[in-house]
């Protein structure tokens, strides 16, 4: 049965975990929005995620779940009533997001059928395996749509169109100093706080040593606990800016949206940039579910590199990840050339 929505009500979209994961929820809030432009799309993040969300037009209002949690009850059943909810999607659930938003009397709480706790806490639910599925993630999420009365699952073509961003801000003076504006200008970010097969620190300097620093600046990008595994690219190639752990979330934004391109394995940083339009290069292992079919960055200018072969080396020891680490750097400057002849 359809729900259906009252015009003055508003939708909470519950994403509480990592970059990429949310990042590739957001199309969800432009369907929503087209489908019901008169109601509130609210979203329920964690604070890392937030300025990310902060930044789109299709969403209405953010709200960490760590700022929720804080509240006391009475202050939570003003949350609910300020802002009318009398829809949830919880598009990544675990035991604790599915009781708290159970507890805040929410009247349709739409989750995945194949979590134990959603028999408890949620009163809709929807039979899909994102493990088994050829679906891309960001196509998955539209399956939760499904009691609102979205049946259509969109193509990753269309989904480009899904992001609309806010003006980002410029860059703080004490950053955009340091970009040179007559270089193209190309974010590296080797790690993945483990998230994902990583291409491995030698390919980087191979490849940044095979670009042609006259026409390149090459910025590293990278959190301060990934600082000490970057040290090799620093001290082989002490001609790159190196910002890795030197920038806010906020700031990285603003970082990406300044610079041309970024070549990342599959990270939220790599969805930040192809979702803003920049040139994303993305490097995928085979192995599934971790393969670009399901992760791949969505955008106008992606490209996505892996082997095109059944390998699961890695599955029990993710260093040895041989499909990844076997990417020619010679192709990837191949594209990185291409497209620098292409901006001239």
């Amino acid at each position: 049965m359809k729900i259906h929505l009252p015009n003055n009500a508003s939708i909470l979209i519950s994403r509480t975990d990592s970059i990429g994961d949310v990042i590739l929820t957001i199309p969800i809030t432009y369907a929503l929005k087209k489908l019901y432009p008169a109601n509130k799309i609210i979203f329920l993040c964690s604070n890392y995620t937030k300025p990310i969300l902060d930044l789109i037009q299709t969403i209405d209002y953010t709200i960490s779940v760590e700022e929720l949690q804080t509240f006391t009850k009475s202050e939570q059943h003003q949350f609910v009533i300020k802002h009318n909810f009398h829809t949830s999607i919880i598009v990544f659930p675990s035991y604790s997001i599915s009781k708290l938003i159970y507890s805040l009397k929410i009247p349709y709480r739409i989750s995945t059928s194949h979590r134990w706790y959603n028999w408890l806490y949620c009163n809709q639910k929807v039979s899909f395996s994102r493990k088994k599925s050829d679906l891309h993630e960001a196509q998955l999420n539209f399956k939760l749509l499904q009691p609102l009365g979205i049946q259509k699952i969109p193509t990753i073509e269309e989904l480009t169109n899904y992001y609309i961003w806010k003006p980002i801000p410029p860059l703080p003076k004490h950053l955009s100093q340091l970009l040179n504006p007559d270089k193209f200008k190309l974010i590296i970010h080797p790690k993945s706080k483990g998230s994902a097969r990583e291409w491995g620190i030698q390919n980087y300097i191979n490849l940044i040593k095979i670009l042609d620093k006259s026409k390149f600046q090459i910025i590293i990008t990278g959190t301060k606990q990934e600082e000490k595994f970057l040290e090799p690219i620093i001290k082989e190639c002490p001609e790159v800016l190196n910002l890795a752990g030197k920038t806010s979330l906020e700031e990285l934004i603003s970082l990406i949206n300044a610079c041309d391109a970024l070549i990342a394995a599959s990270t939220g940083t790599l969805h930040i940039a192809a979702t803003l339009g920049k040139h994303a290069i993305g490097l995928f292992p085979s192995i599934r579910p971790m393969h670009a079919g399901r992760w791949a960055p969505i955008g106008k200018h992606t490209y996505i590199l892996h082997q095109n072969k059944f390998c699961n080396d890695c599955k029990n020891n993710p260093e040895l990840c041989h499909c990844i680490q076997s990417i020619s750097t010679y192709h990837v400057a191949d594209i990185l050339n291409s497209i620098l002849l292409k901006n001239e």
